[in-house]
């Protein structure tokens, strides 16, 4: 691990690096002589070439790449119809969506560098070709998996994954579309399951109320992705697939395709073989707080290089994993945007959130809502038959001690609002 100090939006604050960095300067060069934005946006002068970090290069954003996409941003000679190159579009729900470029090898490169972290996955990169199966919110597809009349050939993206059917306001799906995403999900035989863990939660739990049996005797995996799988929700997908299939968290973007896996430990592990990873201190934090931003170069892309992409994912940073992988350790904290800052200075995250609460077999999916400064509701929905009053009174305590205020209200509801795309946040601010 390097420690370097970054002059960033005229704030001193650390910065922790892994990767190659002489790889790293290779992608920015090539950026500066390939590619338009980075020809007229950069300046290398000597303090880039003496330097021992990316420091003196501005971080880039989703802005950048969609107001200059695709002819700003894409190198001297590629063009959107060249063999191999893939698009990928994000949900939108930070904005307006991102359409993004990135040659399929490429994909797959990165991909099987992240299944080695996780030896259970590894034998899905000898499978030519990987049957999938994905089940997300409606805007992280590309096709119209929303609407309850559409078949499952409508579904089948170009390189055969199958979008299973959901509705844009998962609580309220129609039964129906339950039982065809259920169906699908066994008929198609995927070799890989690639949800969103409180999509399947859902299905898990209409499966089990009805008395559907998933089929478990099939080769197959779990990858978790799109948003932050709780503990909660882990605990429901474990009792389903222990034993049977393995499963593991996902850090993947559109930008990129994979960028990290969990290990076998269930710990989170980032690839700097394919990418040079900066992790820069929140501003108004201590370094003992270990909150950091992630930034992202890619290395070895030819098509649509990224140079300090600013993710806008909060981590922690850890030392070496016992699964002995080399890669970086972290743990995925929640995007910037759903992060809460008390009046003392001190940050909520998501995953600080996710820590106190735990994984109690009364809750299955919850929510924190920011009412006013000071002032929170959390909200659960779970097995009401399960929890005590001394049990709710617990868990509020811990919720008054991670919030630093008595104004904490604890209810058991049926129903939770989702983005208007989809995606459900952890922490709300009304």
């Amino acid at each position: 691990m390097e420690l370097h100090s970054l002059k960033y939006e005229q704030d001193e604050r650390l910065m922790r690096c892994f990767g190659n960095l002489d790889k790293a300067k290779s992608e920015v060069e090539f950026a500066h002589k390939k590619v338009r934005y980075f020809k007229d946006s950069l300046n290398l002068n000597n303090e880039f070439s003496n330097s021992a970090g990316l420091n003196s290069v501005p971080i880039s954003d989703k802005s950048v790449y969609r107001k200059n996409f695709p002819a700003g941003i894409l190198s001297e000679g590629s063009s959107l119809k060249d063999p191999y190159v893939s698009r990928l579009q994000s949900s939108g729900t930070s904005g307006e969506r991102l359409v993004s470029v990135i040659h399929s090898f490429k994909l797959a490169e990165r991909m099987a560098n992240c299944l080695s972290i996780n030896p259970a996955f590894q034998y899905l990169s000898k499978v030519p070709r990987i049957k999938t199966c994905r089940y997300a919110a409606p805007n992280c597809s590309d096709v119209e998996c929303a609407n309850p009349r559409s078949t499952m050939q409508d579904r089948i993206l170009a390189d055969g994954t199958l979008v299973l059917p959901v509705y844009h306001d998962l609580l309220t799906t129609p039964d129906s579309m339950l039982r065809m995403a259920f169906d699908e999900l066994h008929s198609y035989e995927p070799d890989l399951w690639y949800v969103d863990p409180m999509h399947l939660s859902i299905l898990i739990k209409k499966a089990k109320s009805e008395g559907w049996a998933f089929d478990l005797d099939r080769k197959f995996s779990v990858l978790l992705t799109y948003t932050f799988a709780t503990r909660a929700l882990l605990r429901q997908i474990s009792e389903l697939c222990a034993g049977h299939a393995p499963v593991a968290s996902v850090m993947a973007m559109s930008e990129f395709g994979f960028v990290g896996l969990g290990c076998e430990h269930g710990n989170l592990h980032l690839n700097d073989k394919d990418y040079f990873l900066e992790f820069i201190q929140m501003e108004g934090t201590h370094p003992d707080d270990n909150l950091w931003e992630l930034v992202i170069t890619s290395i070895g892309d030819r098509l649509c290089p990224h140079i300090r992409y600013q993710t806008n994912d909060i981590y922690h940073l850890h030392g070496a994993c016992d699964c002995g992988n080399s890669m970086p350790r972290v743990s995925f904290l929640g995007r910037s945007k759903d992060l809460l800052r008390l009046p003392s200075g001190k940050y909520i995250t998501p995953g600080s959130l996710d820590e106190v609460v735990g994984a109690p077999k009364w809750i299955d999916i919850y929510q924190l809502t920011e009412q006013e400064v000071g002032a929170y509701i959390f909200r659960f929905t779970g097995n009401k038959d399960c929890f005590s009053d001394a049990e709710k009174s617990q868990l509020r305590q811990k919720l008054q001690a991670l919030l630093e205020t008595e104004n904490v209200r604890v209810d058991d509801v049926n129903y939770f609002p989702f983005e208007r795309g989809g995606k459900f946040q952890l922490i709300r601010k009304s």
